[in-house]
């Protein structure tokens, strides 16, 4: 049987039924470091990050090592090897790994859900590694709520009572999430109780009121909209003028008006949840939503209330081929907003599920967005695995191929980077797939500009800044920006290159707010301000250490002195480009 490793809440393993022990917080720590980063790490760097202060840090280092291996053997080994120290994982069930990766269904997650990590252990003396566990500990919360958000919607049908418990549950840690009150809302009203949702509605909008001194969006009272639907109903229903509809609105996204294909989205999902198309409508919300995670048009909160809807939907009519799209989706808005824990396991429930019906494009995208993941925490490696083995299976899409390009490029691999750059944007031109361009130009102006070429980069992002304006596509409008700006430094045209990277923070602000391209872009002024905005500096800091982005932590913190001890994780590939 498997060793399991309990991370969350009070630390604890258990083998064929009984305890094992682990004494002390340091050996705790080693072992839980050895378990969620993603690369091994040497003697040195362990003693560097937990034993700084100690007289004998490689001594140290020896002795917790021997009590982790003495509390995990058997079944688990750790090993050395090229110098770093590796833990046997694949006999071990470890409870925050399974959070991580959505490795939990309905059943599970009352369990699994029930603590923070390391739960009641503290590491001041250790800054290091304490400024590491506050991440996990954020990166395991993100996950967690949105774990519960997820079980809730599913139960919310069969079990509402239990799926209530745990919309509340996850409401303790995101009190104004309105999705989840929207689903409260929807409990209700589905139960026949619609006295009850009113009452809730109202309690709610006193709440915002008195809290937030705003109104509750109107999202939140959407379920008492809708007309009862008795259980005799049935759950397939087609409506043929609505699915004509969902056609033209898949041209347009196609054709880069995304604003034309929001609008008619939305208005096939509310035709189709009229006549019930109940299927129709789910998939309706899922091409709206990505206006948003591909166009930049709507708000995160709104689009994860329509998925929450569309998820309720596809798993009453047992529709795995959209369960599998609306958590592709779901796992998208997570990392747009440096969410980074919720999105990787919804990016690995995609896969399996499309994995599961033999969707191999749908597992492949999957794929490709948990590259994204990886690629905006500098773990370039496993990016670049995930990608070389989806790339076949996308057809070698001009997007997944242009997050192959960035990856390369930040791993100095920069004529590599450049030649999949170049067919990305050969393949959108060909394809005509214009909200693509935009992304593939960007990359091959960042390749060019990385080998000096400024002329050939300045061509590149020129094109892209032109396209990305014609589909009002406000993420690569702000990329173009950036790597005009990194012109116009590379060229010592400071004035050009500080007005230009604000413009380019600013396009993002108004658009999705992409906390990577943020981040990215905030590094560049501090270093080109010198430090002198302390507001970009604690502003960048505070999102490159709460979605774990070492690079771009690393390179703010040097015009910070109150974060020069904070840890940064080890990573493959650096590279002062990152796009």
């Amino acid at each position: 049987m498997p060793l399991r490793v309990r991370l969350l809440g009070r630390p604890g393993l258990e083998h064929d039924g009984e305890s094992r022990r682990l004494e002390g917080h340091k050996p705790w720590a080693l072992l839980t470091y050895l378990l969620l980063e993603p690369r091994a790490p040497t003697r040195r760097e362990l003693a560097d990050l937990l034993w700084s202060e100690a007289d004998d840090p490689l001594g140290a280092v020896r002795w917790s090592l021997s009590q982790v291996r003495k509390a995990v053997n058997p079944p688990a080994e750790i090993g050395e090897r090229d110098g770093r120290i590796k833990i046997d994982a694949e006999v071990l069930v470890v409870d925050a790994g399974e959070l991580l990766r959505g490795e939990w269904d309905e059943t599970s997650i009352d369990d699994l859900v029930r603590g923070e990590l390391l739960e009641g252990m503290s590491f001041g003396e250790a800054p290091s590694f304490d400024t590491w566990l506050q991440v996990q500990r954020a990166r395991v919360a993100t996950s967690a709520a949105d774990a519960l958000r997820w079980a809730a919607t599913l139960l919310s049908h069969r079990e509402p009572d239990r799926a209530l418990a745990l919309a509340e549950r996850a409401l303790r840690s995101e009190p104004f999430d309105d999705a989840l009150h929207e689903l409260i809302v929807e409990i209700h009203a589905a139960r026949g109780d619609r006295e009850r949702a009113r009452t809730y509605v109202a309690g709610l909008t006193r709440r915002y009121r008195d809290e937030l001194a705003i109104e509750p969006p109107a999202s939140i009272s959407r379920p008492l909209e809708r007309a009862p639907r008795s259980a005799a109903e049935p759950l397939l229903r087609l409506d043929v003028q609505a699915r004509a509809l969902l056609d033209i609105a898949r041209v347009r996204f196609w054709a880069g008006d995304f604003a034309s294909a929001r609008d008619i989205a939305l208005r096939t999902a509310r035709q189709a949840g009229e006549t019930g198309d109940r299927a129709l409508e789910a998939r309706a919300l899922i091409l709206g939503s990505a206006t948003y995670t591909g166009g930049g048009l709507g708000t995160a909160r709104e689009w994860m209330s329509h998925l929450q809807r569309a998820l309720r939907l596809a798993n009453e009519l047992g529709d795995r081929a959209a369960l599998a799209q609306i958590e592709t989706e779901r796992g998208r808005i997570s990392a747009i907003e440096g969410r980074y824990g919720a999105a990787e396991a919804s990016f690995r429930r995609a896969r399996r599920l499309a994995e599961d019906i033999g969707d191999t494009k749908e597992a492949g995208w999957a794929r490709a967005m948990l590259a994204v993941c990886h690629a905006d925490r500098s773990e370039y490696a496993a990016a670049e695995e995930h990608l070389r083995a989806a790339l076949p299976a996308l057809g070698w899409a001009p997007l997944a191929m242009g997050v192959l390009a960035r990856v390369l490029v930040g791993m100095g691999n920069v004529e590599e980077g450049k030649a999949f750059a170049d067919a990305a944007v050969a393949r959108a031109e060909r394809e005509g797939l214009l909200p693509t361009l935009p992304w593939a130009l960007v990359q091959a102006g960042d390749a060019r500009l990385a080998e000096g070429d400024l002329d050939g980069a300045t061509e590149r992002f020129t094109r892209a800044l032109t396209i990305a304006q014609e589909t009002k596509n406000p993420s690569w409008q702000a990329l173009a920006l950036r790597g005009l700006g990194l012109i116009a430094r590379a060229k010592n045209d400071g004035d050009r290159t500080l007005s230009l990277l604000r413009e380019a923070l600013a396009r993002e602000e108004l658009g999705q707010g992409n906390r990577w391209i943020v981040a990215a872009i905030l590094a560049d002024l501090v270093e080109v301000e010198g430090g002198k905005d302390k507001e970009h500096i604690e502003r960048g800091l505070r999102i490159a250490l709460a979605g774990l982005m070492p690079e771009l932590a690393e390179r703010l913190r040097r015009f910070s002195p109150s974060h020069t001890v904070s840890h940064t994780p080890p990573h493959t590939g650096r590279h002062t480009v990152v796009s």
